[in-house]
């Protein structure tokens, strides 16, 4: 049987399905031919299909699977016509762009078009709910509305040119000033709660009014309330959920810092009292309680309105030497913390969680445990107090509640941290078990993609290997030389077993013991995290400011350093001065671009004195290089290209590595290889060319509070265990050493030219 030609009909004989032919001669009427075209053809026409019923019927090709514009559709289009089978045996459907054939770009092949439609739109609302809008009236008046705050205008109380903008809640008042629609003045007030609520309320209410008032270089027309509107939030929360004259939670996150600033007190005179570290800065003292002990607890800091707990600073080790150094690390260095508020129960997410307690006394007055008679624990406790509910009655809105009396409050305490941290499963599952709100984690992601993400496109599987590679540019100076050389380094991450991971950001918690209990985790994966990004990426942010001060040459060949002296100045970030020969004028060399042990993108440590960094007897005196030392100052890369040292910690083919590079390989750099392991803490082992024909491998685990723990070396030996100056030099050193500088580069360098 042959294909029937088609022919052109009137509109009258499309209708009566046959041609005048047929009729004249009585030849039997032949079905319409069902191919893939004329059903494309049917759907895009506006007549819709030309087919019978019989024929959809009848048909093989017209089938639920095989139509096109079908959501379920999922089997292979099928013909009853072997020349059309033949056609489409050409046409390579996988090729097919929908887009260049006009109306077929409509069709969506197997989905469902409803969802596909409401996702598009949840994505829209998302991406238009992140403005928050612009400073105006109208603006700030609409963010009240949408916090469901009541708010009105004054325009008497400041004269006729200016209006007040009245925001008040609950338990919250905010008078708003503006001249012009641009606001000049902002008070808040909480006029139903204590003293201890209130005078905070200055300080919150300035860092409000610095959300809103223009900047310099800033316009009317283009200033956001992005800043302003996540603080007001978070004020605006607290206000919602409290109950008039029963529950207010400004006096719960008042209590709570009142309590935690006790203790904070109570453990700086502590430290300030032991005699182990006696002569140290108080900034240096400070920086213990903070990254060591239970944190430093704040109100209205670091532009954030509300309370926090700071628990890590970067290079707490290496506090500032002058008020313009101390005034740029407040401003730009990164400090880790959590910011404590409250939010509605979870029944299914807190299920171990207490409701909110408002209660000023969460530790004793004394602070510290009273000592029993004959109890083993020589070291004194915290004593942490357990207060007593808080009662609220029925909830009006809950028609059975008023049947069962006073209850507890649907609210419990949250943690936000800032900035999000990136820890392990296993940690994760830890908080849990102490008590933490957070919900159960889903296996998905690596800790390493959290640190170091896969590019948008790129392949990405957590249980196959990977590799990270990065290069970067080091200064750094010889033992005994004024000389600033440069080295290039090509560091290379290895994770060759699956180390699941998730990033924290919110949680609930029922005691402020819970918050001090998780701290010492916390840092030790800030610490690791830092560690990582240091040696992995590059820093664009602003750098430290070095001091001016100038050192002449003459000095580093009369002067014997000690083992202080010489750490310091290799950690200098001070100008040198270097005389010229003809007699001239000094000519300075700027350490901010060319550092000690340093990359030249992170200029950022520039004092001569790091008081309190590590131990006096780190080192010994300065060491005179020789020619057969000259190997410390060349690129010893070619170390690893023999058998010796095989790629650590994995197996010898890696050809199912996953490869990214932050910038491009330079055979010249000198390699280091770290191997990242997490079983019960995260361990690196470290590699790198240490003498001439040697390669050093240390492991490091770093442990609570980030303390690096050294596992194992094979750096110290009969050759250099005994330091210039007589001392021993310890395993521990190095770990010491990790804490200080924070970078695996700077680290290796320091190993390499000062204890070779």
């Amino acid at each position: 049987m042959t294909t029937p030609t088609p022919m052109k009909h009137t509109l009258s004989q499309q209708g009566s399905g046959r041609t005048p032919s047929q009729t004249q001669h009585g030849a039997a009427a032949t079905p319409p031919v069902s191919t893939p075209f004329s059903m494309a053809h049917a759907a895009l026409s506006p007549h819709g299909s030309r087919l019978s019923p019989q024929a959809v019927k009848k048909s093989p090709a017209i089938s639920g699977a095989a139509l096109l514009n079908h959501p379920t559709s999922t089997s292979a289009v099928s013909f009853d016509s072997p020349s059309a089978a033949a056609a489409f045996s050409n046409l390579q459907l996988s090729d097919l762009d929908f887009k260049s054939l006009g109306g077929l770009a409509g069709l969506q092949v197997g989905r469902n078009t409803e969802d596909e439609k409401a996702k598009r739109l949840d994505e829209v609302i998302s991406i238009l709910s992140q403005n928050r809008g612009y400073v105006s009236e109208a603006g700030l008046e609409r963010l009240a509305q949408k916090l469901e705050l009541d708010c009105m205008w004054d325009e008497h109380m400041a004269g006729e040119s200016k209006r007040t903008l009245i925001i008040a809640g609950s338990a919250l008042e905010l008078l708003i000033g503006f001249t012009d629609n641009i606001v000049q003045s902002l008070t808040l007030a909480f006029p139903e709660s204590s003293d201890s609520v209130n005078k905070h309320a200055e300080d919150a209410g300035k860092i409000l009014l610095e959300n809103l008032k223009l900047q310099p270089g800033q316009s009317p027309l283009t200033k956001q309330l992005d800043k302003f509107s996540v603080n007001f939030e978070r004020l605006a929360i607290l206000d919602k959920l409290s109950i008039a004259s029963v529950l207010n939670l400004y006096e719960a996150i008042a209590g709570v810092f009142d309590s935690l600033s006790r203790l904070h007190q109570w453990e700086l005179q502590r430290v300030r009292e032991d005699a182990s570290l006696a002569g140290r800065t108080d900034e240096y003292l400070r920086n213990i309680v903070l990254c060591n002990r239970s944190g430093t607890p704040a109100m209205n800091a670091r532009g954030k309105v509300g309370m926090r707990i700071d628990y890590w600073k970067n290079k707490h080790l290496q506090p500032p030497t002058n008020p313009q150094m101390a005034a740029h690390v407040e401003k730009h260095e990164k400090i880790w913390g959590i910011l404590v508020g409250c939010a509605p129960i979870n029944r299914n997410l807190d299920v171990n969680v207490h409701p909110v307690r408002v209660s000023h006394h969460w530790i004793s007055e004394n602070v510290e445990l009273p000592h029993i008679p004959g109890d083993l624990q020589t070291s004194p406790m915290v004593h942490w107090l357990e207060p007593e509910d808080t009662i609220v009655p029925p909830d009006p809105e809950k028609a059975g509640d008023s049947l069962l009396g006073p209850r507890l409050p649907s609210v419990t305490f949250s943690a936000t941290f800032d900035p999000p941290i990136h820890i392990s499963f296993g940690l994760w599952e830890q908080l849990r078990s102490m008590g933490i709100g957070i919900p159960a984690m889903d296996v998905s992601k690596s800790f390493d993609n959290l640190v170091f993400p896969i590019a948008p496109g790129g392949y990405y599987d957590p249980t196959e290997p990977r590799e990270i590679h990065h290069t970067k540019d080091l200064k750094y100076q010889l033992p005994g030389s004024p000389a600033w050389l440069s080295r290039k380094h090509a560091n290379s991450l290895y994770i060759y077993k699956p180390v699941y991971g998730k990033t924290l950001t919110e949680a609930s918690f029922s005691h402020p013991q819970h918050l001090i209990a998780m701290l010492p985790y916390l840092r030790q994966y800030a610490f690791l995290s830092t560690l990582l990004e240091n040696s992995f990426k590059e820093d664009t942010g602003p750098k430290r400011t070095p001091p001016q001060t100038t050192i002449h040459p003459d000095s580093f060949s009369t002067k014997t350093s000690t083992n202080r002296d010489e750490f310091d100045r290799f950690m200098s970030h001070s100008p040198v001065t270097i005389k010229s020969p003809s007699g001239d004028a000094p000519t300075p060399m700027d350490i901010s671009t060319s550092m000690a042990i340093d990359s030249v993108s992170q200029p950022d440590h520039n004092h001569n004195n790091l008081s309190g960094t590590v131990p006096m007897s780190i080192d010994g005196a300065s060491q005179q290089i020789f020619p057969s030392q000259a190997a410390h100052s060349q690129p010893t890369s070619h170390l690893f290209n023999n058998q010796q040292v095989p790629p650590i910690g994995g197996p010898n083919n890696h050809s199912a590595l996953t490869h990214t590079f932050t910038s491009g390989p330079d055979p010249e750099a000198i390699k280091i290889d770290i191997n990242l392991t997490m079983v019960h803490a995260p361990r690196l082992q470290i590699a790198f060319p240490f003498r001439a024909s040697e390669t050093a491998i240390v492991v490091l685990e770093i442990r609570e509070n980030g303390q690096v723990h050294v596992e194992s070396q094979n750096v110290l030996d009969e050759r250099n265990s005994v330091a210039p100056n007589g001392r021993e030099r310890r395993a521990e050193d190095l770990g010491k050493m990790l804490e200080t500088v924070e970078d695996i580069g700077k680290w290796v360098e320091f190993v390499r030219t000062r204890w070779a």
